[in-house]
């Protein structure tokens, strides 16, 4: 399921969700909380491994 990070306060599964925790909820359930939960973006694979390789060619050329 994807993550949410909670803007408000929220009940979730029988337990209080303060804001800035990150929660799974499904896309049905974050369209009914609108703008109290935003969605958590995953960083891109390539980018993570594009920095991996600049860190390593300057490691190289030291």
């Amino acid at each position: 399921m994807p993550k949410y990070t909670a803007n408000a306060y929220l009940s979730h599964q029988g337990k209080i969700v303060k804001p800035g925790t990150e929660v799974e909820l499904t896309a049905k359930q974050a369209d009914f909380l609108g703008d109290k939960v935003t969605a958590v973006k995953k960083p891109a694979a390539k980018t993570a491994a594009k920095a991996d390789e600049k860190e390593e060619e300057q490691k190289e050329t030291k």
